[in-house]
């Protein structure tokens, strides 16, 4: 299993969660401009390239929320039909603000309208939600943890957050994979603004998730 971890702010300087695991990759892309919350057709075609190697499958850390349309590159890799299943306390919907540019608060709208294998979105995390077990089985899922679903307790972030514990995700994610086939997962989250602040906490709970993610695959 390959676990990949993308940085975009420092926010990783400030965690030691990933130095004992094997078969890591860190890919630095601090060096790129146009990337904070919109992602310019520029730093895409980097992206994409840095990517090319890496499959959907596994695990991958995406460093701060602002930056969760690194989502997107993965799931445009996944080749047969599948469901997404976001936590996320922000559903990441919203039409661009200009342009048909990508964003942090428009992946999720931009994958169901460009990935045709792509054929339902299961959120949770915004309340109004679809119960665990009532996803269907049929097909296979890819998982993306946005750590802002998660109460400060658990997680310091760049955006507004919930009020989820990390048990309770914990046992969502348990439920899922008892009864899904898993593509893969990212975890973003991270807080690039208050990187040294929330490091110890998101280090640990980044910790927890991969300790379980690891397990499964």
């Amino acid at each position: 299993m390959k676990t990949i971890i993308i940085k975009m702010t420092d926010a990783y300087d400030y965690q030691s969660f990933y130095e004992t695991i094997e078969n890591c990759t860190m890919i630095d892309c601090r060096d790129l401009e146009g990337t904070r919350c919109y992602l310019d057709d520029s730093a895409k075609s980097i992206l994409v390239d840095r990517l090319n190697e890496y499959s959907a499958e596994g695990i991958h850390f995406i460093d701060s929320g602002n930056y969760h349309y690194l989502s997107l590159l993965w799931l445009q890799k996944i080749t047969t039909p599948f469901n997404l299943v976001l936590f996320d306390h922000h559903p990441d919907n919203q039409p661009p603000s200009f342009g048909e540019i990508t964003s942090c608060g428009g992946w999720v709208l931009e994958a169901t309208e460009t990935l045709p294998n792509l054929k339902n979105v299961f959120t949770y995390g915004v309340g109004d939600e679809t119960p665990i077990e009532n996803i269907p089985t049929d097909l296979p899922i890819y998982i993306s943890i946005d750590k802002d679903a998660l109460s400060t307790e658990f997680a310091i972030t760049d955006w507004d957050q919930g009020n989820m514990t990390l048990d309770e995700l914990l046992k969502d994610l348990e439920s899922l994979y008892s009864s899904h086939q898993i593509i893969g997962v990212d975890i973003c989250g991270d807080s690039g603004e208050s990187a040294e602040n929330g490091g110890k906490v998101n280090n640990q709970t980044n910790h927890s998730l991969f300790d379980f993610l690891s397990k499964k695959f």
